[in-house]
């Protein structure tokens, strides 16, 4: 090989560095899309032990929010919730205004559910979204599994996104004590949402 050969070869090699260094600082296009929550296709479901005997079980039924999803990149995920305390339903009316009194919920003086994520990660097909939920007056950090369940087109023709979970909250750390250990304390919330694309 010429003297004249090496130097192009040298010169071809110098210019491939430089172009994968440029490729290589091009920042990665996002993926994140903005959502507005569905609340007629969101559901909030709670149950917890009554005396050992059966599971009661109610749901909440107004809510609202918006969340933002990066499935490649998901700590660029976050998600904000509120639920009015008021509209729980266990189907008996009795008990649902016990449970919106002083005794539990005591919803006059703490009108919302609030949770704001704080960090996600992801495991699969599940975003592990740790978040501030306040309750009762009372925050506390949790996780949040949200199962990404689906995406396309909604009968409107707007695109849709959802996610389901259920995890475990004990209610005395919310401050909400009353008839603990035998109403249980333990209380399971599972949860289905779609959002709808900004």
């Amino acid at each position: 090989m010429t003297a004249s050969s090496i130097k192009a070869l040298k010169r071809m090699v110098c210019f491939a560095a430089v172009v994968i260094a440029s490729v290589a600082l091009i920042p990665a296009q996002s993926t994140a899309a903005n959502y507005k929550l569905d609340d007629q296709h969101t559901s909030v479901v709670f149950a917890v032990d009554h005396f050992g005997l059966s599971f009661c079980y109610g749901m909440f039924g107004r809510y609202k929010g918006d969340f933002t999803v990066d499935m490649d990149n998901p700590s660029a995920s976050k998600f904000a919730f509120v639920i009015d305390a008021g509209s729980l339903d266990t189907k008996v009316e009795k008990r649902d205004e016990h449970l919106r009194g002083p005794d539990f919920f005591d919803v006059k003086q703490f009108p919302e559910i609030k949770f704001v994520s704080k960090s996600v990660t992801k495991e699969g097909k599940t975003l592990k979204v740790t978040g501030d939920m306040t309750m009762h007056g009372v925050t506390k950090s949790i996780v949040l599994p949200l199962v990404f369940i689906g995406e396309g087109k909604g009968p409107a023709g707007k695109d849709r996104i959802g996610f389901a979970a259920k995890t475990t909250l004990k209610r005395s750390d919310f401050g909400m004590t009353t008839y603990v250990p035998k109403l249980g304390d333990d209380v399971t919330l599972m949860l289905s949402f779609e959002g709808i694309k900004q």
